[in-house]
């Protein structure tokens, strides 16, 4: 495999799943197993011992690595995605040996804890919506429409910066999911509601962007979101989050494209709609997926929502009196 064995393997690794995972994904895996294959080489350095080559790694590669990350006081989320990671290349070159040492000692691995991430709250949310106007230009028209759209229909980056002209209908106020997540193994095509708030910041949008095609001259561009040097051409996700940053520093506030899609879903819960709608409507096969990652009814919604329930009930019944009856002469109960 050459001088850098390791790095040669992680290529292979992504040639051979591009056709099977989404853009974002293979991005973010092969940024994070780059990163994997400078700190390893660190390691080799160290302990000259250890197999460069991953196709022959075993118990004392992968200890290294786990000693290694500890060392790096990440956490126990970061640390076991990164094991996921390595273990999928080890899988893909039909090394079985850390799917063995986790059969056998799985007290050496780090536990991934799943944990809902962070919505907004209504004033991190009101100064996000504020920064957005503070941008001006084209650059602008599309950071009020990106944030609208992910803060009212719960699209994924992905699934939004993919979306065509044709997909969205304003006559009937909806906007078709083309390239859902898992779009070729399990994700369905669904069709998402466009609600009032969003509205008029989409037809905003619709009007900037006939005026600068046309300027452009792309008035026929595919994209929904499409920058002005092809017809055809759909934003990278590393643009949308350079263009997301700019609101950041407006604003002050970092955030997520995928923390507004988690505040859509709460802000739905909030408003009364039901765990199965929200769950179809961020497109996720299982409301377990909604309430793990996603968003979840608070206790005092639930504490008002069953006295609510109670008070729409038929009367309670009517229960005897006690036995014990009580004494004026004394101050307990004879």
């Amino acid at each position: 495999m050459g001088r850098y064995p390791l790095r040669t393997a992680i290529e292979q690794y992504m040639n051979a799943n591009r056709e099977y995972l989404a853009d974002a994904t293979l991005e973010e895996r092969e940024r994070k197993l780059s990163a994997f294959a400078v700190r390893y080489e660190g390691l080799c350095k160290t302990d000259p011992q250890l197999q460069r080559n991953p196709a022959n790694w075993g118990e004392r590669e992968i200890t290294a690595i786990l000693i290694g990350m500890r060392g790096r006081n990440w956490s126990l989320g970061t640390q076991a995605k990164e094991v996921e990671n390595i273990q999928a290349l080890l899988r893909c070159l039909g090394n079985g040996a850390l799917d063995k040492m986790k059969a056998s000692k799985p007290h050496l691995f780090p536990k991934r804890l799943s944990s809902r991430g962070p919505s907004l709250t209504e004033r991190q949310l009101g100064a996000v919506l504020q920064a957005t106007e503070k941008i001006g230009g084209w650059t602008g028209e599309i950071v009020r429409f990106l944030i609208a759209a992910h803060l009212y229909t719960g699209l994924r980056p992905g699934e939004l910066r993919k979306a065509e002209f044709a997909d969205l209908d304003i006559a009937h106020w909806t906007l078709k999911v083309r390239h859902p997540k898992g779009e070729s193994r399990y994700g369905d095509h669904r069709i998402v509601a466009i609600p009032e708030p969003m509205r008029s910041a989409t037809v905003r949008y619709l009007k900037a962007r006939e005026r600068v095609l046309a300027e452009k001259g792309l008035a026929d561009a595919r994209p929904l979101i499409c920058p002005l040097y092809s017809p055809n051409a759909f934003y990278s996700s590393n643009h949308l989050r350079r263009v997301k940053r700019l609101v950041e520093e407006r604003s002050g506030i970092r955030f997520e494209l995928r923390t507004l899609r988690r505040t859509y879903g709460q802000q739905l819960l909030d408003r009364g709609v039901s765990l199965e709608s929200v769950s179809l409507a961020l497109g996720h096969s299982s409301t377990l997926t909604t309430e793990r990652y996603y968003c979840r009814k608070d206790a005092d919604s639930a504490r008002l929502e069953i006295l609510r329930a109670f008070e729409k009930s038929a009367p309670a019944p009517k229960l005897n009196p006690p036995l014990i009856e009580p004494r004026p002469d004394y101050t307990g109960y004879a």
